[in-house]
């Protein structure tokens, strides 16, 4: 964090070149921490890179850096976007790397600001380079290193509002011990703790013994966090059994993407799916589970395919005996017009066949299921991004009653990664989580790895089982731990890598009295606390500025005199 200040001395060409390339490197160690590499330790020097270059060069340059550390991890951390089109994830990169470069356009005023006192903010640069290698004291580097660990995690959290998707603590997602903080503080928790390793790191190369303190800081806080995990994984490893045990068999069509698909299609979807729960039910479940829109058409819908869809479920219903929570499309009434907009959405059936309850998909993909700003828009953009509808979102964030007393939460594919959402239900009295996905534009992608890693954060930070029901993969148990367990198919070296058609039943404990985590009761109180440290040092950078402004104005009118 040495704050040579704008211009102290040039930079050549070739620095530059190669300050830039350590930056995309940077970036690329942040992606390796992803599935499907799961280079978890990489996370903690990815950052490095960009503090360096933020200490010696002016903020412009700085946030260039940023947005090519984001560059980096962007473009290979959503390669599997490749698969719905080739050009998305090359679109997509330089806008989510803007992120990153604001963050990095701060840095050099964080230096300036926690490094230099104002009394040689008007010094000249002799003056000051002498007091940052002799003078400077620890206490200072401390403060720099939290201020920039709370500002990067602050934007991510911004970003999440936006697009939502493997943030800093995913990284984490197989150090159990480690992630469990999440169940305290969110999962952003995680994210400022990774941040602040970075910035103790460079600070320890950067100053040496100088920064013993902000070193030691990040050594307790670290220390702090494996302790609390290691006791709430003893906690919850050691429970008394529940009251009930809840049996439910999930159903892995392994069905081929089928957004416009053929008659031929959807006969063959109707037939796996009604199969396959055929074979589930001698496993004796209690009820059965199919993955979002298991068949590609509405269950009311009309035509010859629509006529044999509901004459095929009606006779599973019937041989099995056994409800069935179905991922379908259905249709709903527009709260904004008389119109029957199309929802996806999970429907409870009885084994009498009657629609008992059902939960709407609330939050939507932007350009899967509705094009945003849609009025707005350019026809040729909305041609070339449209996806042929615009699904009605659903507002009943209520769980779903599956028998008396058991009460399960829905999320459909992407929910399932939205910390609000699932903290929202885990408040409105979810006893578990179900989550059902089609990651079947992904078949042969880590996305399906990456999100059983978002869900796995999710459980920790609500303290609730979930179990997964997909398409083609990740079909199994998380528990409150963040480990996925019961999974069905055939792969047991990376069951969240299997593709294949499957069943199998999986069982969830279900406690009559449950203590909510300190994230549910709480909700994200620890962006509060960085918001009010951040909004604490920008006051301080204010009057700082007004102090050596004044100061200069005075010096200035001296010398006119």
């Amino acid at each position: 964090m040495r704050d040579e200040v704008k211009n102290v001395w040039k930079i050549s060409p070739w620095r530059k070149v190669l300050m830039l390339t350590a930056c995309f490197a940077g970036g690329t160690l942040y992606a390796a921490a992803l599935p499907p590499l799961n280079w978890s330790f990489a996370v903690m020097v990815s950052l490095v890179p960009v503090l360096y270059c933020a200490g010696k060069s002016s903020w412009k340059f700085s946030a260039l850096c940023g947005w090519v550390w984001g560059l980096g991890w962007a473009l290979f951390a959503y390669q599997f976007l490749r698969e719905i089109e080739c050009f998305v994830p090359y679109l997509l990169a330089p806008v989510i790397a803007l992120w990153s470069a604001v963050w990095a356009a701060l840095l050099p005023g964080i230096y300036h600001f926690a490094l230099v006192p104002r009394p040689l903010a008007t010094a000249n640069c002799a003056e000051r380079g002498a007091y940052l290698k002799n003078a400077l004291p620890q206490w200072r580097i401390l403060l720099a290193a939290v201020v920039s660990a709370a500002a990067f995690t602050m934007i991510e959290w911004t970003r999440s509002r936006l697009f939502v998707w493997n943030d800093f603590s995913v990284t984490q997602w197989r150090n159990t011990t480690l992630i469990q903080i999440a169940a305290l503080t969110g999962s952003y928790g995680i994210g400022f703790l990774l941040a602040l390793i970075n910035t103790a790191v460079y600070s320890a190369v950067a100053y040496r013994k100088k920064a013993v303190a902000a070193v030691v800081l990040t050594l307790v806080v670290t220390g702090s966090a494996l302790l609390y995990g290691s006791w709430r994984v003893k906690y919850l490893e050691t429970l008394p059994p529940p009251e009930s045990v809840v049996r439910a068999g999930l159903i892995q069509c392994d069905l081929t993407q089928r957004r416009s698909a053929s008659s031929q299609e959807i006969y063959e979807a109707v037939d796996v799916c009604t199969s396959l729960s055929e074979k589930c039910a001698e496993l004796k479940p209690e009820f059965i589970i199919w993955p979002e829109s298991a068949v590609p058409i509405p269950l009311q819908s009309g035509g010859a395919e629509g006529d044999y869809f509901r004459r095929k479920f009606a006779a599973m219903l019937r041989e099995t005996k056994l409800p069935f929570l179905a991922g379908m499309l259905a249709f709903r009434q527009s709260a904004a017009s008389d119109e029957w907009k199309i929802t996806n959405s999970a429907v409870l059936f009885t084994p009498e066949g009657r629609a008992v309850a059902r939960y709407d998909k609330i939050h939507r993909v932007p350009y899967g299921e509705y094009v945003p700003f849609r009025k707005y828009l350019p026809e040729f953009i909305i041609n070339a991004v449209n996806m042929g509808r615009d699904l009605e979102p659903g507002v009943n964030f209520d769980p779903v009653q599956l028998k008396p007393n058991v009460n399960a939460s829905i999320a459909i594919c992407y929910e399932g990664v939205f910390g609000y959402l699932m903290r929202e239900f885990a408040r409105r009295g979810a006893d578990f989580f179900i989550t059902i996905s089609n990651d079947a534009w992904y078949p042969r992608s880590s996305e399906p790895e990456q999100h059983l890693a978002n869900a796995a954060i999710r459980c920790v930070e609500t303290g609730l089982f979930m179990i997964r029901c997909g398409n083609n993969g990740g079909s199994g148990v998380v528990t409150p731990l963040g480990k996925f367990t019961q999974y069905i198919g055939s792969r047991a070296d990376r069951p969240e890598l299997l593709r294949e058609r499957a069943y199998g039943v999986v069982e969830v404990p279900v406690y009559a009295e449950r203590e909510a985590t300190v994230f549910v009761r709480y909700g994200e109180y620890f962006i509060v606390i960085l918001a009010i440290i951040l909004t604490a040092f920008a006051v301080y950078a204010l009057l700082y500025s007004v102090n050596v402004n004044a100061r200069m104005f005075k010096l200035v009118r001296k010398e006119d005199k």
